[in-house]
């Protein structure tokens, strides 16, 4: 979900954690289009295609602090 709070008044590590978020719907957002793109025309990618992208349990994002410097 993004923040309401406004940029300014966020610290660093907040507007990190947003911004990670953003990219990380951006790309499941990408991946899922393509997916589409590459299926035969008229044929459902999916049972439920409204439910969204499903994701492995086993796959995480992170985002590492730049080192000082």
């Amino acid at each position: 979900m993004i923040s309401t709070t406004e940029p300014e008044s966020m610290t660093a590590e907040e507007r990190r954690q947003e911004i990670a978020g953003i990219l990380a719907r951006g790309l499941l957002r990408r991946v899922r289009m393509d997916g589409r793109a590459a299926s035969p025309a008229g044929k459902k990618t999916s049972k439920n295609p409204e439910t969204g992208l499903e994701v492995s349990s086993e796959t995480r994002l992170s985002v590492a602090p730049r080192p000082a410097g």
